[in-house]
């Protein structure tokens, strides 16, 4: 493989097998690696050669190399690469067992709006059902910040990313976009969609690899852990807090499933973290309103929001 320096990662004629940030079709603007960070000792990362390398930390201490393996970063310590590696097969083979569908391009594309076989019954109708209250937030964003309908956005961060799609959506929608996640495999995981525009980084969930104060946008596409324990769930949250800019926003999508008591104790870790809960944007469409209004007239409660949206605090 061909050296790329960093100024090479902004050039768009240079040929896609020898780009590992993220071939042919990148072109946010935008060094990916600015929102990463090494995860032994927290430096920033550059490209060398056909691999990343942290700085190294502040006492001189040795560098740390990470490669890419089929288009994927492999951001992962050392001491823990076999435990990631492991728990990736492990997430293909239990897909697989339960007869999930790894899609192909178009499937993946349409994806949550049309869902894939194998999956529970509902699955994907909340997964819709969810994705559109993200994007109302994410407009509500946008609106409040004046920024344009169209072109680049800021910069997200999907954690939980299973095999991309969301990570996709975003970075169709503007944002320059990360997806991180265990799973890497090319069923089920980061390797579904090889073409991908957005990073895929191969990382530990639990403590991700994120640059301080450098995104925009953090979305916990899974829940905020999928092993659903408190003690997963606060370093996860502190790490996606620390990595917010002032006045970011984090997103928690509830997993399919998941009850009222699990959604209240995430509130309140992200409230206890000093993020401020947003209300949802209200619905504008005659439809909408009218579902809103028969719920209140047969005064049947309302469900838990499938999303928490909160805000970092701008100063």
């Amino acid at each position: 493989m061909s050296t790329i320096d960093d100024g090479m990662l902004y050039n768009q004629d240079i040929r896609r097998d020898t780009r590992p940030l993220n071939g042919a079709f990148k072109g946010r603007g935008h060094h990916y690696l600015s929102l990463l960070a090494c995860p032994v000792d927290g430096t920033r990362l550059r490209v060398s050669g056909d691999t990343v390398t942290c700085a190294g930390d502040s006492e001189g201490g040795p560098a740390h190399d990470y490669r890419f393996e089929d288009g994927i970063l492999r951001l992962v310590a050392p001491d823990r690469q076999a435990e990631i590696a492991a728990l990736s097969e492990a997430h293909e083979s239990a897909c697989a067992a339960q007869g999930w569908t790894s899609p192909d391009e178009g499937a993946f594309k349409r994806l949550p709006q049309t869902g894939l076989p194998g999956y529970p019954d509902g699955y994907w109708a909340f997964v819709a059902h969810a994705t559109a209250l993200l994007w109302r937030f994410l407009e509500m964003v946008r609106q409040q910040s004046g920024g344009l309908p169209v072109g680049p956005v800021g910069e997200a961060v999907v954690i939980g990313a299973g095999n991309g799609w969301l990570a996709y959506a975003l970075d169709v929608a503007g944002y320059t976009t990360i997806a991180l996640d265990t799973a890497a495999g090319p069923r089920y995981g980061l390797g579904v969609y090889s073409i991908a525009r957005y990073l895929r980084v191969q990382a530990d969930p639990l403590r991700p690899p994120l640059a301080r104060r450098a995104c925009d946008v953090i979305v916990f596409q899974d829940g905020l852990v999928r092993s659903g324990r408190e003690s997963d769930q606060r370093p996860a949250l502190d790490h996606a807090v620390a990595a917010l800019r002032p006045g970011g926003w984090l997103a928690v999508m509830h997993a399919p499933g998941t009850g009222e008591d699990a959604i209240n104790a995430a509130e309140a870790l992200v409230t206890g973290a000093g993020l401020l809960p947003a209300e949802a944007p209200r619905q504008t469409s005659w439809r909408a309103r009218l579902n809103t209004l028969r719920e209140r007239l047969i005064q049947r409660d309302t469900p838990p929001s499938p999303v928490l949206f909160a805000q970092k605090e701008p100063s």
